[in-house]
């Protein structure tokens, strides 16, 4: 009976939305896509559809999660007692034990135990810890520290990176010293090592070059370039000690003043006079971590990792801004995105203003990787283009992925407290139809003939091109665009589609019989309403479609059980979006003719 009503439902919201359509949005021009399999491939990053802890509680099916950011750098793996900082008036209290499960609240590590929990809940996904190296912790719960407080004082632990030997199962809570090397040797032993189920990866602390800003009252003095070289090289060894296979992710920079100077790091211009050849800190810090790996014959550096926040300005004179409703500034945010791979582009920021030289981003960060350091990662831990609440976030979001991709990017983690939409597109790659359904592991040539209003990314199953997966945008504000799709090296008879739209943050299924494609002569005509992002899954026929969760591991109990409540109530949801589509009407909105996907 319940499933009889959620089928109706469903079909009076595909119904009214399909009469919504009729006539909605303004006729608009055309663009041609063209995939041709017979150039260059490249595997993309499974590890790249990532976000932070603060997301893990969503419906996003990520592919990474890290457990990081300001609240990381004083966390007490102890105690889990943690303090935040400038964020909170250095406020000492049990932050992450709220966050979880009772039963861990005095469970030494609990914030890497809960971490790796969630990551099992969320297909397996890459676990991402944070190791403290600023030299204290705190030592208690107590709330606010004061200026007459800062460390060293009893509110704070000090922090020491190696025990050496004797490394306890349990932490010894009366010595008032924390041990990093312990602390990886507990969860080693709590959790397996990294190649069997436990923490895949482990971050070097959080954006050390403002911890006498973020962090007053625990590193009062601004770290040097040194200072932050010398406790990388340390923590790397003593986790590679221990567990080889795990994999080290540093410094984490903030933003472009650190890539920089480390946002001018008393030693920085000595440094750069001794090395005229460091055009910035990127280039000193590797060069250094790869001198490191020379001493010790271990690499003690898998990822550069970053953080990347644009700091580009709509008309409104706004980084980020709200107004969605402004052509003008929904424009300029999905420009923004061209600071990580364009150098045709030129933001309107304070980087440019001043005289940046290291934008765009990905290609800069990967030419100091080739001089200094070869063979490392790039990982951008923290990074939003925004717009939480509107279509313009996910189109952001969808071009932030495929710069990820195309700049071969090998973790990547949204930072946000909210992000509907973004959530909704990372989605689109990783759990289109619900079921695990994925982009696939081959990034293939795509050219767009007008990237601005239409971007475009393809993708097949390993080397099998029966089956491709072409994610397209519209980014024009209030036309339909057609696409005019070609795929070079194969024919193809069926197109099922998949989309995201204003109507909500989530991914709709839009039917392999959806009459806005059109496959003729091995061309897809594709009207796409505005402001979309769509999933077109291309099969040279039916039948050919493989598994698409094949290669995703199954879900845990618990998680099973989760997804079970959440498709049984989901019928009310639809109810409510018949409401809303029939509101949207009203307003002369145009969507997707469409069906509710279930919720994940």
């Amino acid at each position: 009976m319940r499933r009889f009503k959620k089928a109706a439902a469903i079909t009076a919201a595909a119904a009214i939305v399909s009469i919504c359509t009729m006539g909605a949005g303004a006729e608009g021009g055309s663009v041609d896509i063209v995939v041709d399999l017979s150039k260059d491939s490249k595997e993309i990053s499974p590890y790249i559809f990532g976000v932070n802890e603060e997301l893990m509680g969503t419906s996003v099916m990520p592919t990474a999660i890290r457990a990081g950011g300001n609240r990381s750098s004083a966390y007490n793996w102890e105690t889990n007692a943690s303090n935040a900082g400038s964020d909170k008036d250095h406020f000492s209290d049990n932050y992450f034990p709220q966050m979880m499960d009772k039963e861990l609240a005095d469970v030494p590590g609990a914030m890497s135990i809960n971490l790796k929990r969630k990551c099992e809940e969320k297909n397996n996904a890459y676990a991402m810890t944070t190791l403290q190296l600023a030299g204290y912790v705190s030592a208690d719960m107590n709330g606010a520290v004061s200026e007459s407080e800062k460390a060293p004082s009893d509110r704070w632990n000090k922090v020491e990176i190696t025990k050496g030997s004797d490394l306890a199962d349990t932490p010894d809570l009366t010595d008032g010293t924390v041990y990093m090397d312990e602390y990886v040797n507990y969860l080693v032993k709590t959790l397996g090592p990294a190649k069997n189920g436990g923490i895949q990866g482990y971050s070097m602390d959080n954006e050390p070059s403002l911890w006498h800003m973020t962090h007053a009252r625990m590193h009062p003095e601004q770290c040097t370039c040194a200072e932050i070289v010398e406790k990388n090289t340390a923590m790397a060894k003593a986790v590679k000690d221990i567990d080889p296979d795990a994999e080290i992710f540093g410094p984490a920079l903030f933003g472009y003043s650190a890539f920089d100077t480390f946002a001018s790091a008393k030693d920085w211009k000595d440094i750069k006079a001794e090395r005229d050849d460091y055009h910035w800190f990127v280039d000193y810090y590797l060069d250094q971590m790869k001198k490191a790996e020379d001493e010790t014959g271990t690499r003690l550096l898998d990822a550069l990792d970053v953080h990347y926040y644009t700091e580009a300005k709509g008309p409104c004179g706004e980084r980020s801004c709200k107004h969605y409703s402004d052509e003008a500034c929904v424009k300029a945010r999905f420009d923004s995105v061209k600071s990580l791979w364009d150098d045709t582009y030129k933001e309107d920021s304070w980087i440019t203003d001043t005289g940046g030289t290291f934008l765009p981003l990905l290609p800069n960060l990967k030419q100091s990787i080739d001089q200094y350091y070869p063979g490392t990662k790039i990982a951008i831990t923290e990074y939003d283009f925004g717009g939480s609440y509107d279509i313009c976030g996910a189109i952001a979001e969808t071009d932030a992925l495929g710069a990820f991709m195309e700049n071969d990017v090998y973790l990547a983690t949204l930072f946000a407290m909210e992000a509907d939409y973004q959530c909704a597109a990372i989605n689109l790659f990783t759990n289109f139809d619900g079921n695990g359904g994925h982009f696939g592991e081959t990034l293939r040539h795509t050219e767009s003939s007008n990237f601005d209003i239409s971007s475009a990314y393809a993708s097949t199953f390993g080397d099998n091109s029966d089956v491709v997966t072409l994610v397209v945008t519209n980014k024009s504000f209030k036309d339909k665009t057609t696409a005019n799709i070609k795929i070079k090296g194969g024919e193809y008879s069926y197109v099922h589609l998949y989309g995201l739209n204003n109507f909500a943050p989530q991914v709709f299924d839009m039917t392999d019989s959806n009459d806005a494609v059109q496959v003729m002569d091995n061309t897809i005509t594709y009207t796409m309403e505005p402001e979309t992002v769509s999933l077109l899954l291309i099969a040279k026929d039916k039948d050919c479609i493989p598994d698409l969760s094949a290669g995703i591991s199954n879900e845990s109990e618990n998680s099973a059980v989760e997804k079970k409540e959440k498709t049984s109530s989901n019928s009310k949801g639809v109810i409510a979006a018949v409401i809303g589509a029939v509101a949207l009407c009203g307003a002369g909105f145009g969507v997707f003719r469409a069906k509710k996907k279930k919720k994940t």
